[in-house]
């Protein structure tokens, strides 16, 4: 923690230097908790920024939320920052209808604005459950993940991490993460993602913490995005690969599927498991299981179909288990299936897979079989890619 009441007011070490801390210290008046009254003690180290500790026997809620020396940097940095540019700026901002303390607390002139750090993974609901209490309270969440984040040719995201992913027009889903010890932000825009946790993303754009600003203020970084997409088929094959050689059809409902229907795995059509921009993300399956599902209970079944019946198809296998969408509390989903399936559909068009007829109809414009032996895959590869490469040049 870094305030406590001292004298009938409430302290915080932000505001005093490590000497007049230690000249506080040495009057031997209590520290107490803000929020139960228990005794603090106050720790000023060489290493950590000076903060209160609860006695290890308390019982406070507060008092059990071990702070590490990443979340109170974090709290210091931003409180500091954003000091200069607001007159209604408060760290460690208790709300009481919500019984919930916000790490930075801002009200400007029109919002109120919470600002939560996480530096240790929380259950992805406690994220979902926090921001409806605030959006009650009429209050602007900002989530901020400080966690490192795993770069290594693409960016790998847990889970909870990936909770943290946004979406704007402009730039696509995207994740914004600070780091304290460097002080600075770094934003990873128009995510596609390769695997369950596994996306491509544009080089991130660094911002150093004295160019944040609230309203948030992202720049437009320049994209190129048929260059993000250029190795997509061999995400797909590795993933398809890593499928093979690591699945359990027994225990894999997508293997035991593809089995049953009489589909050769590896010769799957190219059209099944490409990106679908911006909103395939939303999707926590790869784009070759649910575009497979489509293929699979429509396309393939039915001479003709439309854009409802794919959203019923998608629908159903959701219901049954074999589909679900990313946890991603910070992002509304309302209207996004809809969305997916056509996007999904006019790629299919532009492609010349699929035509719409004059009642508005789909069908494909002729039979296809997956290929029992690589020939036949070769000859699909040879009409395909001049197809995807006109689709690219209009991305």
């Amino acid at each position: 923690m870094l305030t406590a009441v001292f004298q009938e007011k409430v302290l915080s070490t932000i505001h005093y230097s490590r000497e007049e801390l230690i000249s506080l210290r040495k009057k031997s008046l209590p520290f107490r908790c803000p929020h139960c009254l228990s005794p603090l003690n106050l720790r000023i180290g060489k290493q950590k920024v000076p903060h209160f500790a609860h006695h290890p026997q308390s019982h406070c809620k507060i008092g059990k939320q071990h702070e590490s020396p990443r979340h109170l940097l974090s709290k210091q940095l931003l409180y500091d920052r954003l000091k200069l540019h607001f007159k209604e700026v408060k760290v460690e901002h208790y709300i009481k209808n919500l019984q919930q303390i916000a790490d930075v607390y801002v009200k400007t002139e029109s919002k109120k604005i919470a600002v939560e750090i996480q530096c240790s993974s929380i259950p992805i609901s406690d994220i979902f459950s926090r921001t409806q209490g605030y959006q009650r309270e009429e209050i602007t969440p900002l989530w901020i993940l400080t966690q490192p984040v795993k770069k290594k040719g693409n960016l790998h995201l847990p889970s909870f991490q990936q909770a943290f992913i946004r979406y704007s027009p402009q730039l696509h889903y995207f994740l914004l993460h600070f780091s304290p010890e460097e002080r600075r932000f770094q934003l990873f825009t128009h995510l596609i993602p390769v695997s369950a946790s596994a996306f491509i993303s544009a080089a991130p754009v660094r911002i150093p913490i004295e160019e944040f600003t609230l309203p948030l203020s992202i720049p437009h970084p320049t994209v190129n995005r048929p260059h993000l997409l250029k190795n997509w088929n061999q995400f797909r094959m590795k993933w398809i690969y890593n499928k093979l050689h690591y699945g359990n059809a027994k225990d894999d409902l997508f293997l035991r599927e593809v089995y049953r229907e009489g589909d050769t795995f590896l010769y799957l059509p190219l059209f099944v498991g490409i990106p679908v921009l911006p909103h395939g993300l939303q999707f926590k399956n790869h784009s070759v299981e649910w575009q497979y599902y489509i293929w699979k209970d429509c396309m393939k079944k039915e001479l003709f179909f439309s854009e409802e019946r794919v959203v019923e198809v998608i629908k159903k296998r959701i219901d049954r288990g074999y589909l679900e969408f990313r946890s991603l509390p910070l992002v509304g989903v309302g209207g996004l299936l809809e969305e997916i399936v056509k996007s999904y559909l006019t790629l299919l068009e532009d492609m010349k897979v699929v035509r719409t007829l004059e009642n508005g109809d789909l069908q494909l414009s002729e039979p296809w079989m997956c290929p029992d032996n690589f020939p036949g895959f070769e000859r699909h590869q040879h009409d395909f890619f001049p197809k995807w490469k006109h689709i690219l040049k209009k991305v």
